[in-house]
């Protein structure tokens, strides 16, 4: 059974099992998706400066991504919290989440040079709130 949990030292635990440069950040929120006792995705949001803010999402290797996670995944920074942007740091390797990120309506603003872990390419994606081409409450 699928759920979502707040605790963010299961969240942190399992972006840097995945994203080993992720680091605890003053004022973070966040939550994962959790089948039993297995976490499936998590997500982790900071610096909201009014405008917009940045995330990181890490998906479980097997591709767990549902509904509800998705839905809360674009409700918390879009509408909870009022960003008109959502801005992530995606390994430029990871593709699977870099498509996402477009289906989503994301675009590739930028790429950092060598600023990944091990010095991997960066993309950062953005996702605008007029540009998203899903209603988080749709996604049933």
């Amino acid at each position: 059974m699928f759920e979502l949990n707040y605790d963010l030292e299961t969240i942190y635990r399992f972006l840097n099992e995945r994203t080993p440069s992720v680091r605890r950040i003053e004022g973070a929120a966040g939550f994962c998706l959790r089948d039993g006792a297995e976490v499936k995705a998590a997500a982790l949001f900071y610096d909201f400066n009014g405008h917009g803010m940045w995330a990181h999402i890490a998906l479980a290797s097997d591709g767990s991504l549902t509904r509800p996670f998705l839905r809360a995944f674009l409700r918390y920074p879009f509408w909870v919290c009022g960003a008109e942007a959502l801005r992530g740091q995606v390994s430029a390797s990871n593709v699977r989440l870099r498509n996402l990120a477009k289906r989503l309506g994301a675009v590739e603003e930028a790429v950092l040079l060598g600023a990944g872990h091990g010095g991997e390419d960066l993309v950062i994606c953005t996702l605008f709130k007029k540009e998203l081409k899903y209603e988080p409450m749709a996604l049933q």
